[in-house]
């Protein structure tokens, strides 16, 4: 699924699926609709642990190969701000490099109704519809990273327009760059050495879900997706935690949970692949992995108050 399989939009991906009759223009708009719909339900309905733990290959390699260096994956706050800023960098190239090759691929070629020009107004729409819809109705939980959001917008935007402004009249390039070298420039620098040689080899360095955590295009859509609408969440009672700090030693994404427990405050963290290990290993029952609506979540506030509720009718429900 797009944006971990880049080449997918690719010119000679595009011509030979629509060359494939009705099976390849199926598996074309499978692809589309595996990004818009299929993607957004499932991590709604299960978080970004239906791709993540269920079906990646790099997670599996991860949690086999890679198991036995998952308590010294880094929870400081500082890799904590260089995990968003990296994760979400490696996203706009992948949102911009593949804007551009479709753009380049629709000048080159003028067989088909869409235009290029008209491709790069309908993915500037999609993208200011959807954040004015983020600053509109998430802006809340959206507080500490609005000017982050912004500035990757920005750089999206200016992209565009730069594609538009240094467009070829022969098509086939990406700001001045014949598109086939962008693509391979990404495959080989994210897809080759930071999923492939550091996302694997620095396993006993960095720990076995530095991919995942610091470079993997699809868990930055994934996660932001979960932090934003998805069902599931990890609840804490922290009326019950003794901070034996179990939970956070075996985090694998570099969360350090602990922190939350004490505060008793549930764990929204878009990296939370919800593999359920720090519940498994706490041996109060602090955590707990919820999949529910909200009305049946567990509420930090009233179980640390205690006051506005009965605990063992609650804990009946």
């Amino acid at each position: 699924m797009w944006p971990l399989n880049y080449y997918l939009f690719d010119s000679w991906s595009i011509k030979s699926l629509l060359g494939s009759d009705n099976l390849g223009l199926g598996m074309l708009i499978f692809g589309v609709v595996s990004i818009f719909i299929m993607s957004p339900i499932l991590t709604y309905k299960f978080g970004k642990r239906w791709y993540c733990s269920w079906v990646c290959g790099c997670g599996g390699l991860a949690e086999t190969a890679g198991d036995a260096f998952r308590a010294i994956s880094d929870k400081s706050k500082k890799a904590w701000k260089f995990e968003r800023i990296s994760i979400y960098s490696v996203l706009i190239f992948s949102i911009i490099s593949t804007i551009g090759v479709i753009y380049s691929f629709l000048q080159e070629d003028h067989h088909y109704w869409l235009s290029a020009k008209t491709f790069l107004f309908i993915s500037l729409a999609i993208i200011t519809a959807t954040i004015i819809l983020l600053f509109t109705l998430k802006k809340e939980q959206l507080q500490k990273d609005l000017k982050y959001l912004g500035i990757g917008y920005g750089i999206i935007l200016v992209s565009c327009i730069c594609l538009e402004l240094f467009r070829s009249h022969q098509g086939n390039t990406v700001f001045l760059i014949e598109s086939w070298k962008v693509r391979k420039a990404y495959g080989f620098y994210i897809g080759s050495i930071f999923s492939g040689v550091i996302g694997t080899g620095f396993y006993p360095i960095l720990g076995n879900r530095i991919w995942c955590r610091m470079g993997c295009p699809m868990a930055a859509i994934l996660g932001f997706q979960q932090r934003l609408f998805s069902k599931f969440r990890i609840t804490t009672n922290g009326g019950q935690c003794i901070s034996c700090g179990n939970c956070s030693t075996y985090c694998e994404m570099g969360i350090d949970v602990r922190s939350y427990a004490m505060k008793g405050q549930n764990i929204v963290r878009a990296s939370c692949v919800g593999c359920g290990i720090c519940s498994s290993v706490c041996p109060r029952g602090v955590l707990k992995l919820e999949n529910d609506t909200y009305s049946n979540r567990i509420n930090h506030q009233e179980v640390l108050l205690g006051n506005k509720i009965n605990l063992l009718d609650y804990t009946k429900k």
